[in-house]
């Protein structure tokens, strides 16, 4: 009884002085700037993380793609916030230039198969009407994506993309031309690895023009990692370079089914995030 008298105490005092350091912590946060501020919370006190679902619609990290893909029969509906200055024009005399609006994606993502990922998206540009006046009409895409390779303990599971594939039978597209907003075309590597109980899931990839058609996004090296620490195991912190930006990440899955991910651009230095429900279906 007096064992467990004072194994009880020291928890307690433990608890107390646990509680005092968080504390602490979020005073010197609340000095800090507030999108750094959220994503921090985020990363210090979120549970039950797993599956990442980017920004552009499909399994990877914040916005690069990785090698990682849902169980055959898993359907994904969700839509992104992508920040002011973060988003692309997708018509006009600006097509291509980022833009002050901020932009939302929805999508709506098919594991078919074990190896075969599909995915239709919709960008809209937010403030930004659709009208014969603005002659602007959001974008849209479909992507694919096949798995090569399985991950084994020696190698890592390999994946090819091809993002926003109508502009492979686009007469139009041939150099750049009206459709291809987001073409790309990539190979990328996911592998495992545990050190000292943290858990890393790196990935590395390469995008690169295919025949006429340039690549909009991905464009050279991109990859990131996924890592999870022994002293959070339910948090995960996404880490990626798109081939563009540095971007960073937490995410968080409620209920096995409704998965939310904050992401922060520290060259923007805003916030944005993704909210996307998975099912089932076979």
């Amino acid at each position: 009884m007096l064992n467990r008298y004072y194994r009880l105490k020291k928890e307690s005092i433990y608890i107390r002085q646990k509680g005092r350091s968080f504390e602490r912590l979020f005073l010197y946060l609340q000095s800090m700037n507030k999108p750094l501020t959220l994503l921090v919370a985020c990363i210090l006190f979120a549970t039950s993380l797993s599956n990442a679902q980017s920004t552009t619609g499909t399994r990877g990290l914040v916005k690069a793609p990785s090698a990682r893909m849902f169980e055959d029969g898993t359907l994904a509906l969700g839509a992104a916030f992508i920040p002011p200055g973060y988003h692309k024009r997708t018509f006009g005399s600006k097509k291509g230039d980022v833009v002050p609006n901020a932009g939302l994606n929805t999508f709506v993502t098919v594991n078919l198969f074990p190896f075969m990922e599909i995915m239709f998206r919709y960008s809209h540009e937010i403030n930004l009407p659709v009208t014969p006046i603005t002659q602007y009409f959001p974008d849209r895409m479909f992507t694919a994506r096949f798995k090569l390779l399985n991950e084994t303990k020696k190698w890592p599971a390999v994946v090819l993309g091809m993002q926003d594939v109508v502009a492979f039978f686009d007469t139009n597209a041939a150099g750049g031309g009206s459709t291809p907003n987001f073409a790309s075309t990539y190979l990328v590597a996911t592998k495992n690895f545990n050190y000292k109980g943290f858990n890393i899931d790196t990935t590395l990839g390469y995008g690169s023009d295919i025949g006429d058609i340039p690549a909009k996004e991905f464009r050279g090296l991109f990859g990131g990692v996924e890592i999870t620490t022994p002293y959070l195991e339910d948090t995960q912190l996404l880490l990626d370079y798109d081939a563009t930006y540095i971007n960073i990440g937490v995410q968080k899955q409620f209920f096995k089914r409704l998965h939310t991910m904050v992401s922060y651009y520290p060259n923007y230095q805003k916030v944005g995030w993704v909210l996307a429900y998975r099912y089932k279906m076979y």
